[in-house]
């Protein structure tokens, strides 16, 4: 598939992480991040709550990885009413925090039990091949739909009534 004109390419590997294998995270710095997942759509609607309290608001695109792990992506940046209108929209939604870690980053997502993800991005694919992972890595996702975002909110979705959240 060529890539659409406004796209860049994401290029990832994630692993899951064994909860006991879990580095040190309390005194790290914590992103706190809502996605939803937006009903019969590719678009992930996502807001970021920094550490210091800084929210951002993003809408994004995924186009399909095909046979490479280049996957085309699209973000647009919204405005805390931008972000309201369209959360109004059905979607499942999944919260997690994410912890910088080994030049990655590793998303606990808030659901019992606890699931640990470390995934990280890279430059090039054949960076991405020639990638050794830290020790606490477990099993490679990478390529498994089960662990695909869209698939984990469906699996923890929060409430879509769930209101909780402002901008």
């Amino acid at each position: 598939m060529k890539p659409p004109k406004y796209s860049l390419p994401e290029i990832e590997r994630r692993w899951l992480v064994e909860p006991s294998r879990l580095p040190e995270l309390t005194r790290l710095p914590c992103r706190r991040i809502e996605d939803c997942y937006i009903e019969q759509s590719l678009l992930r609607l996502r807001r970021i709550e920094a550490p210091d309290g800084e929210v951002v608001y993003k809408l994004c695109k995924k186009y399909g990885r095909g046979d490479t792990l280049a996957n085309p992506i699209t973000n647009l940046y919204l405005s805390p009413d931008e972000y309201l209108a369209l959360r109004a929209l059905p979607g499942l939604r999944v919260h997690k925090q994410r912890y910088a870690v080994e030049g990655g980053a590793i998303d606990i997502y808030l659901s019992s039990p606890a699931l640990a993800i470390f995934e990280i991005d890279f430059d090039s694919e054949q960076a991405a091949a020639d990638y050794v992972p830290p020790r606490f890595a477990g099993r490679e996702i990478t390529h498994d739909s089960a662990y695909s975002g869209a698939a984990l909110a469906a699996r923890f979705t929060s409430d879509p009534r769930d209101e909780t959240r402002g901008p």
